[in-house]
């Protein structure tokens, strides 16, 4: 089974490189036709789990984990209409999640190391989902339910569907990374916070960021100059400026070409502009939630 599925993340990482000296509708489509091949296979290969669906969401789950896939389940619908209605994009078919018991059953699906802490994983268009009982200290069902809402990874993990859906797959890793980290901050006040992470230190740069962010040494750093990246975008050019980034880079644009166009200046002067306001307005966010958790 993992072999398949590595397999088939190498036939998208091919047809990605196939689709990129093509014209930008053909590539867009391509990769669209692509990842509902591999959430097709994902969903087959889920076939004995139990089932149930929402308006807009179906979820598979183990039979012993029925109550927590409901309360996953509404957390879903809950936040569906907030990011739907700020990306202007409703998918046409439900969205399928998957329920994990376990970390070790999640980083499992996906061939990570144990140690990996991800309470939710978007990929291909399913979303995967960490059984709250496994993170949420608390025994109460309301308790676990408000605690599931507000620090959960589903507003989180349906951003960064949405992007990958109006992109074509067309967008750096730590863009869709930050617009995440946005949206979620925005609908929940939730941010990933680390001491690690912290601003008073030096920067990556953009050509980091964008090169290899998932293996830079200090990932909390990493996410949190994502995150802050896009919250300047909101901050001095609004939010309709960051959904036209994400429009162009929908029309084939690349993030430089798409900063050109929408901000007025070229990535260079972006990212100096970025680094310069986070470094004397907001050195360390202590005044927003401290986030303790690891989203992918």
């Amino acid at each position: 089974m993992k072999a398949v599925i590595w397999l088939l993340a190498a036939a998208l990482i091919l047809m990605a490189a196939l689709f990129w000296n093509i014209p930008a509708g053909v590539r867009f489509y391509g990769y669209g036709a692509i990842r509902e091949l591999m959430k097709a296979y994902t969903i087959i290969s889920t076939w004995r789990m139990d089932k149930i669906s929402s308006e807009h969401f179906s979820i598979r789950f183990a039979p012993e984990r029925r109550a927590e896939a409901e309360m996953v389940l509404e957390a879903a619908e809950y936040f569906y209409f907030p990011v739907t209605g700020d990306f202007r994009f409703h998918p046409r078919t439900r969205i399928p999640l998957i329920l994990y018991s376990s970390r070790e059953e999640l980083n499992k699906s996906f061939g990570w190391d144990a140690e990996e802490s991800a309470m939710g994983v978007y990929w291909a268009g399913t979303i995967r989902v960490l059984s709250p009982a496994s993170w949420v200290g608390e025994s109460d069902a309301e308790r676990v339910r408000e605690t599931f809402i507000s620090s959960g990874p589903v507003a989180h993990e349906l951003a960064h569907l949405m992007v990958d859906y109006l992109t074509g797959g067309n967008y750096p890793r730590w863009f869709t990374e930050g617009v995440a980290q946005y949206e979620e901050y925005k609908l929940t006040g939730f941010v990933f916070d680390n001491a690690a992470g912290s601003l008073m230190q030096p920067l990556y740069s953009m050509r980091e960021l964008s090169a290899d962010f998932d293996s830079l040494p200090n990932q909390a750093l990493a996410y949190r100059e994502a995150f802050v990246a896009v919250y300047y975008i909101v901050q001095f050019h609004g939010e309709g400026a960051l959904h036209e980034l994400i429009r162009k880079m929908g029309e084939g644009y690349n993030l430089s070409r798409a900063v050109e166009k929408v901000l007025g200046m070229d990535l260079e002067e972006y990212e100096a502009r970025w680094q310069k306001w986070c470094a004397s307005t907001m050195p360390d966010r202590e005044n927003m939630d401290g986030g303790r958790n690891k989203y992918f």
